[in-house]
């Protein structure tokens, strides 16, 4: 079993295409360049690969959410509890699961072997839960369609008739000579045991490289809500009826969309994005900040999840509902941070924020927070994630030997005076003219968000030029006018894509996935509506999900 997980794990690499061969635009292409013709130079611009080349075949690991979906889509009468309560964190890029980093080890493959176990000695107390053959009715044929629709389901379809036949009739005669319990809990067991539960394959192709409607159809819904199939009604066992159509295709994909599953996926893609920490891994000092107890970081959190659900609940999410928004769910614990009245204790209720003070998500407690600390603000730290996850600048490592020591000045000076009197050398300004200007105009809030006018008794200067936006140079007065001047611009949509791109696909972006992201692009940015669930169907619509080498 271990040598199958290990050799299945192996199958992840492909080739990376690397020709760039530009080629005439698509019809899809050539609407885009008629109707915006400034938004399709700016998609070229960004993602300018005309390469089409086939994405290589992968086989990979479900991760922990998608194992726990799974289980409980499978054995809906059983009280599982989650794997997350015993199977470590998987390794994170930059926040994000990669696909091709999920594996079976050392580190967690008995923390999995043990879960399993727990599952299966819960089945062989209840077997009636899993196989519905009573007595006296319980007879091989019985025996054999349950388990065979059991495997059908936990294998999402992607099984043949004759291994199918072979494990209902070894079923059948356990049965008879194990007994119904100890016959199903060891079903069970072996069932979620086997490579084919534990991953998901993308290696069956017809002749035109499209994935076997039964790995495509799970594709898209991991893909897009992590769970199988068959947690949306969608039963893996017809996939030609739920993908046998272009038209029946679309249905698909937008019924996934719209699922519950998918926006709790959008929930986690968001807090993903942002890198809010858990209430324990914040990192500020509480003997400088002695109000910031383990409950104001839990209402910090709450708060934020709470706005990210309404946004994400609504019939057509927007990203603009989340970057633009003047109200949160403001609770009591949260009023010093925000100087308002919360509209009760828990903060069910949205409040109206100073819009002179707040705008979106990005000016909350907890992102500012999380990204501060442990005694200040720490703009560098603060600009340096609006670099990597939010604008999607290209930085280079800090040169060897550099001092990083922030000169030591007046003991009134700003944190922003010391920072630019020392990334002012040349050795520092080429990273930092991007890094600075993002960070400084977050020094408004101070470590825990709360709004401030001064620092260290001298006012706070949060004005920001900037120079790389494609609109032009531009001037911000504070946060406000400079969270609109960012997120409103291209560089910040496209960036947004390419973090949405890589915390679904469980990869980088490539090349040869440059056309797909012009496509997203123009669906967020043409009109400026930003439906973030327009985009998510763009994205499952698209060949590098449907088709492999």
């Amino acid at each position: 079993m271990a040598a199958a997980w290990l050799m299945a794990a192996g199958l992840g690499s492909g080739p990376t295409p690397t020709a760039e061969a530009r080629v005439a635009p698509s019809p899809a292409e050539q609407r885009q360049l008629e109707e915006n013709p400034a938004l399709h130079a700016a998609a070229r611009a960004y993602f300018p690969t005309d390469d089409h080349e086939i994405a290589p075949k992968r086989i990979f690991r479900l991760t922990r959410d998608q194992l726990d979906a799974t289980v409980r889509s499978l054995l809906p009468a059983l009280a599982v509890r989650s794997i997350k309560e015993t199977m470590p964190r998987d390794p994170l890029q930059t926040n994000y699961e990669y696909a091709e980093v999920l594996a079976l080890n050392q580190a967690n493959l008995a923390a999995l072997t043990r879960w399993i176990g727990e599952i299966a000695t819960s089945v062989r107390k209840s077997p009636g839960s899993v196989i519905a053959c009573k007595e006296p009715s319980r007879t091989p044929v019985c025996l054999q369609a349950e388990a065979r629709k059991l495997v059908t389901a936990a294998f999402r379809g992607d099984v043949d008739r004759e291994r199918l036949d072979k494990i209902a009739d070894f079923y059948a005669a356990s049965v008879a000579s194990a007994g119904f319990d100890v016959a199903t809990a060891e079903l069970v067991e072996i069932v979620l045991s086997s490579p084919d539960f534990l991953f998901r394959k993308e290696l069956d192709v017809d002749g035109e490289s499209r994935l076997s409607p039964a790995q495509r159809l799970q594709a898209l819904s991991y893909t897009l809500a992590d769970v199988p199939p068959d947690a949306l009604g969608l039963e893996s066992s017809q996939a030609d009826r739920h993908l046998g159509s272009e038209r029946a295709t679309t249905a698909t994909i937008r019924a996934i969309v719209a699922s519950k599953a998918a926006r709790g996926k959008l929930l986690r893609f968001f807090k993903a994005w942002l890198e809010i920490k858990e209430p324990s891994d914040f990192t500020i000092s509480e003997k400088v900040f002695p109000e910031f107890k383990p409950e104001l970081a839990k209402a910090m959190i709450a708060e934020t999840d709470r706005f990210l659900r309404t946004a994400l609940e609504k019939p057509v999410p927007t990203l603009k509902d989340i970057t633009g928004a003047t109200q949160s769910f403001v609770s009591k614990d949260l009023e010093p941070i925000y100087g308002v009245k919360a509209s009760d204790a828990s903060g069910a209720k949205p409040v109206q924020l100073d819009p002179a003070q707040r705008l979106g998500v990005f000016s909350q407690p907890a992102v500012l927070a999380s990204h501060s600390g442990p005694t200040d603000t720490r703009p560098i730290k603060r600009g340096v994630f609006w670099v990597r996850k939010v604008m999607c600048m290209e930085m280079g490592a800090p040169p060897q030997g550099l001092d990083i020591t922030l000169y030591e000045t007046a003991e009134t000076t700003t944190e922003r005076k010391r920072i630019e009197a020392t990334t002012v050398k040349p050795t520092c300004a080429g990273c930092h003219k991007l890094i600075d200007p993002l960070g400084f105009f977050q020094e408004r809030y101070d470590a825990l968000g709360r709004w401030r006018t001064t620092d260290n008794g001298h006012p706070v200067d949060a004005s920001i030029d900037v120079d790389f936006l494609d609109e032009g140079p531009a001037r911000a007065a504070g946060p406000v006018a400079a969270l609109k001047l960012l997120t409103g611009s291209v560089m910040f949509k496209q960036c947004f894509l390419r973090q949405l791109f890589r915390f679904y696909m469980g990869r980088q972006e490539e090349p040869a996935d440059d056309p797909l992201l012009r496509q997203m692009l123009f669906v967020l940015a043409n009109k400026d509506e930003q439906n973030v669930l327009e985009v998510l169907e763009a994205l499952a619509s698209s060949e590098r999900l449907e088709r492999r080498q």
